[in-house]
């Protein structure tokens, strides 16, 4: 059974309550000490100075290598950079494909980055010249407090806790290490220093660690093509949308929350959120899977050829689900303070790897390429117990004129001990168009992805299916995000639908708006579970309930009524669906699923002083029929969030910003019913947040975050939390 250990933040109880204020008291004069260590220099710069940690209004990318891959600048830079250029983001436009691998990719990749270069130097004469080994990083402190006034059972003494860390795995101090021998290879590693800060004596809550591993960069460039090996580490890299990529949801979220890769930006962040939708650089990873292994790849070859190849590890092929010690070790409606300590199992010299690459062949702007990917994952030490899959597709990207055409069409093989090997396949067809031929952008996406279709490591959600169950022990595996059918944002993919999305934008004077709709609908029914996000206070909610705990596979469930689990910066809720057949227990009706999203953004000046303003609404809902767009009229599950956020300027450097988050999930007759109230879920949740961006310096900034929250379940009254959270941070480059 696991227990609450307060570790890296400590609770403050009534018994231990001038202990932890004297922590806290201590953590805050080391903010001071710290600030009145910079130089007197360190002043904050105007707002019309360049940033040169900061990320411009375009995502900036570096010329592409040799393999025709752009490099991506992350916000922890400190390269002097001589030929850049920036990337369109605008609608019709072809997405860049950057290798946004850790905060010195951009050294490893091409010599166009030399600092000292010579203006005159040319493009060739500069990347054969080496560069010297190079030192740099960042200094984060993060302080976090929480005071949950009306907790969930199961979480005293915990209601107060107050630290250094949020209990994610995040470094304190983050050192980066590269160089270059020579004009063909380079070589790199990160690594992770991190100090609760808690006054123990006992040294191993003390971590000094590889971040990202060594990696490694080879580029060579010959008459019969260019080549590149890529090996080591941690690697952010995609081959195609059903193979391994990631949804890219741009900038459908809130940037309120800080994440732990951000720059020194200032008012840089809101403005390039506002123009292009990226807040910064480092956001670029969630579009890509990480990966750790070997990557060859060629370009330029005869006849336009190029290829990939690659053998290594994703994500779900890391450790052993057989060698978990117990299972179990979350207890519904247990909750469990943040121990960070990475996915469950343990790491075994055992058979568990991916492997495939791509053969593409380009006609001028178009091209077309076959892709091809093997997993394979030992369940047992002891047996020769197996999961194994495998998905080969063929995807293209062509211009038809102004319009651009790009798709995959492919199947997958999924093998288990429990399951019958079955072929499922998977369709999407984009098409986008520029304002000049349909007055408005369009971005238009049809799909059809069959329930036997299975891939872990693609864009497209395969959870709907129970026989395809990664761990059959968990209804909600650590590390996943979803549970049977999901209510999805527009253009997120699941398998067992045929559907459509539809996107467009326009702007208005000094307001810009994005509108997206889809709608699609079961292949068959395979599932009972529909899955919704608690989108306004998931983050700090997990925070509360640890997303990874030690010695567990399945993730955290937590709540009164053990049907919410805590993931990754966020937090999910199943509900059960109650139209089954009545002896097997299976469902019986195919579900509609529609979503519709709605953004807005504007900027002015006020007292000559920049001001943002941002707005993101979402309705998602799953119906017994089809709908024009999501309602609560014959649904299972309608859900709906508002987002608002707001930034000024108030002194060169000095920013404040504001958010308000509100929630509301409603179930429907066919969904699980309170027996006291005899009414379906009619959730309420709501945010509050305030806070600045304190630029102190070119390389330092600190950024204060308050949030006010509060849920409750209007139905089932145990179903209830209140409270607030303040984090500080601290982040310094060098």
């Amino acid at each position: 059974m696991a227990t609450s250990v307060p570790h890296p933040m400590r609770a403050a109880s009534s018994r231990d309550d001038s202990a932890s204020g004297g922590r806290a008291r201590w953590a805050v004069a080391v903010v001071l000490l710290t600030l009145a260590a910079l130089p007197t220099s360190a002043q904050p710069f105007a707002s019309g100075d360049a940033d040169p940690l900061g990320v411009r209004p375009e995502a900036f990318l570096i010329a592409a290598d040799s393999t025709a891959s752009d490099t991506l600048y992350t916000s922890a830079d400190r390269i002097g950079v001589r030929a850049l250029r920036p990337a369109s983001r605008l609608s019709g436009a072809t997405r860049p494909t950057p290798e946004a691998d850790s905060a010195w990719t951009a050294l490893l990749r091409d010599a166009e980055t030399e600092p000292l270069a010579p203006a005159a130097d040319t493009t060739e004469n500069v990347r054969k010249r080496s560069i010297d080994l190079n030192v740099f990083g960042y200094y984060r402190l993060f302080l976090y407090g929480r005071n949950i006034t009306e907790p969930y059972p199961n979480l005293a003494p915990f209601e107060r806790a107050y630290g250094v860390g949020d209990g994610y795995r995040e470094p304190m101090l983050a050192l980066t290490i590269a160089g270059r021998p020579n004009g063909r290879s380079a070589f790199g590693t990160e690594l992770f220093i991190f100090n609760p800060y808690d006054g123990s004596e006992d040294f191993s809550t003390n971590t000094i660690s590889l971040n990202l591993g060594i990696n490694f960069y080879g580029n060579f460039r010959t008459e019969a093509g260019n080549f590149g090996v890529r090996a080591g580490g941690i690697h952010w890299y995609n081959l195609s949308p059903f193979t391994i990529g990631v949804n890219q949801t741009l900038d459908r979220y809130s940037i309120f929350d800080r994440t732990p890769w951000e720059g020194v930006t200032g008012k840089q962040k809101y403005e390039g959120y506002f123009l292009t939708g990226q807040a910064n650089p480092g956001d670029e990873r969630f579009d890509f899977q990480a990966f750790q292994g070997l990557i060859l790849n060629g370009a330029q070859l005869p006849g336009d050829f190029a290829f990939d190849a690659f053998w290594g590890k994703t994500q779900p092929n890391g450790g052993l689900p057989g060698a978990v010690t117990d299972p179990n070790a979350n207890v519904p409606g247990q909750g469990d303070v943040p121990d960070y300590q990475g996915f469950a199992g343990e790491s075994r010299v055992l058979p568990s790897f991916i492997t495939g690459g791509r053969l593409q062949r380009s006609f001028g702007a178009n091209s077309v390429a076959l892709n091809s990917i093997y997993s394979y994952r030992t369940l047992d030490s002891l047996t020769t117990d197996r999961r194994q899959y495998q998905v080969h597709t063929t995807s293209f990207n062509a211009n038809a004129g102004p319009v651009n055409v790009s798709g995959e069409l492919g199947a997958s093989l999924f093998e288990s001990p429990t399951y019958d090997s079955k072929w499922g396949e998977a369709l999407m067809v984009r098409a986008r168009t520029p304002e000049a031929l349909t007055r408005l952008p369009l971005d238009v996406q049809v799909y059809q992805i069959g329930r036997n279709f299975f891939n872990e490591n693609s864009e497209i959600s395969t959870t709907n299916n129970p026989q395809l169950r990664t761990d059959p022990r968990c209804e909600v595996v650590a590390g996943s995000g979803a549970a049977g059918g999901g209510i999805t944002q527009v253009n997120q993919l699941e398998h067992n639908r045929r559907g459509v999305n539809v996107n467009t934008e326009w702007g208005a004077g000094p307001a810009q708006f994005k509108v997206g709709w889809g709608i699609a609908h079961e292949l068959a029914p395979t599932t009972t579970t529909l899955t919704y996000v608690h989108r306004i206070n998931g983050l700090a909610v997990s925070r509360i309930y640890n997303p990874f705990p030690a010695d567990a596979v399945c993730a955290t469930r937590f709540g009164p009524l053990a049907r919410k689990y805590s993931v990754f910066r966020g937090a999910i809720e199943r509900a059960q669906t109650t139209d089954v057949e009545p002896v097997t227990g299976l469902a019986q009706n195919r579900k509609y699923y529609h979503a519709v999203d709605f953004q807005g953004k504007a900027r002015a000046r006020v007292l000559d002083r920049s001001l943002y303003f941002f707005y993101l609404g979402s309705f998602g809902s799953a119906n017994r029929t089809a709908r024009a767009v999501p309602t609560d009229d014959d649904t299972y599950i309608f859900a709906q969030y508002h987002e608002f956020d707001l930034y000024y300027e108030l002194t060169p450097g000095f920013l404040l910003a504001g958010y308000l988050g509100l929630e509301n999930i409603r179930g429907g007759q066919f969904t699980e019913l309170d027996p006291t109230s005899g009414n379906p879920r009619d959730q309420r949740g709501r945010g509050i947040g305030l806070g600045f961006d304190w630029t102190l310096a070119r390389n330092a900034g600190l950024y204060l975050r308050h949030r006010w929250m509060d849920f409750e379940d209007r139905s089932f009254a145990e179903d209830t939390y209140e409270g607030q959270e303040t984090t500080l941070e601290l982040k310094i480059f060098f």
